[in-house]
């Protein structure tokens, strides 16, 4: 059983697969195990020209293969308009030299909120390549290298999120978690009530979970890029803040992610 998604003429699945710019892929194949009616679901992806195979382990309805090709292709930015970027990033004088690499790549989004959220606390004062060992920790505990748990299976096993080693964000995901626990989707505008959320945690769940390119978060390493790539020194952050908007624009937030990408984890 399979469902076509239609591509940008850019999209390259093999970049996404290679670099994964954060969420949705935990291995190294075209492939990602979902829960779907209490169940697993496998789904595996080739891209043929200008569309995304997505090919099902069982059987399910046409509705529901819509509904998850639709949250899979925004979750991947299948379709996502991006000349105006590359034309920003051939201009920059540091992102130009990972053009070729940034054509076609896209950001990836989690599946589900619950994840992403989980994966921001686990991504906290961390490289990529640290998130991803926490990431795959939570992975393999719960969902047997799989899958990624719901909210109820974290709540209800608890003890193997204390055996994966996430420190302090432990009692931070177990909040996510009593928050979510009846929600499809988060609410941004209750959000910030959970213990481990703040604004910089808001911040990435706009960029990453709702593709808001437009949303910037300020942390060390962006700091540190900007010093030693660009020369510039701050006071406070809305200084960075502003430093980004001017360099980027309203893709200020696909631009440090790049950035942190390519300069820090490759």
């Amino acid at each position: 059983m399979q469902t076509l998604i239609p591509l940008a003429d850019d999209f390259n699945l093999e970049k996404i697969l290679k670099y994964k710019p954060f969420f949705f892929f935990f291995g190294t194949n075209s492939e990602r195990t979902i829960i779907h009616k209490g169940e697993p679901l496998r789904l595996s992806f080739t891209q043929k020209h200008n569309s995304l195979v997505i090919e099902f382990n069982r059987e399910i309805n046409s509705l529901e293969q819509k509904q998850i090709a639709d949250r899979i292709s925004f979750g991947l930015g299948a379709q996502e308009v991006l000349s105006e970027f590359y034309g920003i990033a051939k201009n920059d004088k540091v992102l130009k030299n990972f053009s070729d690499v940034i054509y076609g790549n896209r950001l990836l989004s989690a599946y589900d909120d619950f994840e992403a959220l989980v994966s921001i606390i686990a991504s906290q004062n961390v490289t990529f390549a640290q998130y991803k060992k926490m990431v795959g920790k939570i992975v393999d505990a719960f969902g047997g290298g799989e899958y990624f748990p719901t909210a109820l299976e974290v709540l209800q096993k608890k003890e193997l999120l204390k055996e994966c080693g996430l420190g302090y964000r432990t009692e931070f995901i177990e909040n996510i978690a009593e928050h979510m626990r009846f929600r499809n989707c988060a609410d941004l505008d209750t959000l910030h009530t959970v213990k481990g959320i703040g604004p910089y945690s808001l911040d990435i769940f706009r960029l990453f979970q709702l593709r808001d390119y437009n949303a910037f978060y300020v942390d060390v390493l962006i700091k540190k890029i900007f010093r030693e790539n660009y020369g510039f020194e701050w006071e406070i952050d809305k200084d960075v803040r502003e430093f980004a908007k001017m360099k980027f624009g309203k893709f200020q937030g696909l631009a440090e992610i790049y950035l942190q990408k390519f300069l820090n984890d490759v």
